[in-house]
């Protein structure tokens, strides 16, 4: 990210390398016709301690206590009423927003229901905060094949047996594509809450995600995701008589890896 301005700042890195990697177990509270409420432990991986601990099945796999998250998922797969997820780390946040994103996606999938070889497209409004108004994603989705399923990717944790039968279950393989849309004009896309702060805006933004999900054929639940990232915004923020200004151009790319571990401790909490 680089910046520009009339006001001297420290001269902020032009780039950075952010990791987390994190063990989540999620909670059904209650379950609706409407939808969810859970609760989401948020643990650390490869801690100094939880390598050694993990030996012993009778102690806790994690030193420090885990971090919970509560969340509400609507039947359309849109979520509220978040609570806990400040006292996470900007890197571990990133890790939770991706993981309900992809725990929530078949969500949206069609009602009537998805085949191999079925394609669709959606579009949804980029939700979090900008200084560029009227963001969307256009996903288009693909159901691609069904393929084994690959829970073996723990295998101090998972038996011979259990492992050779998780392998050979079926997963759908879904295919994402999203590409991030700008409706508003790049002369004049100040959000709303910007004008109220006697802000104006001008720029672009853009993006390109590409994401693939493995649905258990048997379960539902999702086995596996894999998502690669590219986005970009190139935007000035100055107040509304043009006296000052900030200009701010970010370039961002970004890997997850998901897995769904069917034996993890119940006592990691």
């Amino acid at each position: 990210m680089q910046t520009e301005s009339r006001v001297a700042s420290p001269q902020l890195p032009p780039s950075s390398d952010v990791n987390a990697s994190g063990l989540l177990q999620v909670e059904i509270v209650d379950s609706g016709a409407v939808g969810l409420r859970i609760k989401t432990y948020y643990s650390e991986r490869n801690s100094p301690t939880a390598s050694s601990q993990a030996r012993d099945p009778q102690v806790s796999q994690f030193a420090a206590p885990d971090k919970l998250v509560k969340v509400s998922i609507a039947a359309d797969g849109s979520a509220s009423e978040i609570k806990g997820l400040d006292q996470l780390s900007p890197a571990q946040q990133f890790a939770w927003n991706d993981w309900l994103g992809r725990f929530t996606s078949s969500m949206t999938f069609p009602k009537q229901g998805v085949h191999a070889g079925q394609k669709w497209e959606t579009s949804e409004p980029e939700t979090n905060p900008s200084p560029i108004a009227l963001l969307s994603w256009r996903k288009k989705y693909q159901y691609v094949r069904d393929e084994p399923c690959m829970f073996d990717s723990q295998p101090e944790k998972t038996s011979p047996a259990k492992s050779s039968a998780n392998s050979s279950e079926a997963c759908a393989v879904i295919f994402i594509q999203s590409t991030l849309r700008q409706k508003s004009s790049a002369k004049n896309p100040t959000p709303d809450d910007y004008k109220l702060r006697n802000l104006k805006t001008r720029g672009i933004a853009a993006g390109q995600n590409e994401t693939i999900l493995y649905f258990s054929r048997a379960t539902g639940l999702l086995v596996r995701s894999t998502e690669d990232a590219q986005q970009s915004m190139d935007v000035l923020v100055a107040l509304a008589d043009g006296s000052n200004a900030v200009h701010y151009t970010l370039d961002a790319k970004s890997h997850s890896d998901i897995r769904l571990l069917p034996d993890s401790p119940q006592s990691a909490r």
